[in-house]
């Protein structure tokens, strides 16, 4: 009996324990635009902890990562994530400070508009200084949904 109570009392724990972002990787695929992240300093993940199942949708950059939930507002189970661009580490978007940057494809043809995340506004500043930075509610609402 004492057994059971030990594992009733592990399973709740359990039960209230917030999900951790998980790692991700190089050639991961983006949940909304299908490509290949590429580079995991400006990777993003969307952690829903729905039905009692953790579930990530990595995305390509916190930009990407805008544009999906600009279309499809996340439900209260979920957390969005970013990648601090200096450190690696996942961070939740509203805790960021985020700098917008230019990405050019490999093949020069194509140029799109994104932002690169970090941990304390004095980082987000040394990185770029011509440019004001900008916290997750001011990304959302700058992108345009596709």
């Amino acid at each position: 009996m004492r057994t059971f109570y030990v594992l009733l009392i592990v399973a709740a724990v359990a039960g209230c324990a917030s999900v951790a972002p998980l790692k991700l990787q190089s050639g991961d695929t983006c949940y909304r635009c299908h490509r290949v992240i590429q580079d995991t300093k400006l990777a993003a993940e969307i952690m829903d902890q729905g039905d009692r199942v953790a579930t990530s949708y990595p995305f390509r950059t916190a930009g990407c990562m805008a544009k999906y939930l600009k279309a499809n507002p996340a439900g209260k189970s979920s957390t969005a994530y970013v990648t601090d661009y200096l450190t690696g580490r996942m961070l939740e978007a509203g805790d960021a400070w985020f700098v917008p940057l230019t990405l050019t494809s490999a093949d020069g043809k194509t140029v799109e508009h994104d932002f690169a995340a970090f941990g304390s506004r004095a980082d987000a500043n040394r990185f770029r200084e011509d440019v004001p930075v900008k916290r997750w509610a001011e990304v959302l609402a700058e992108v345009v949904a596709e």
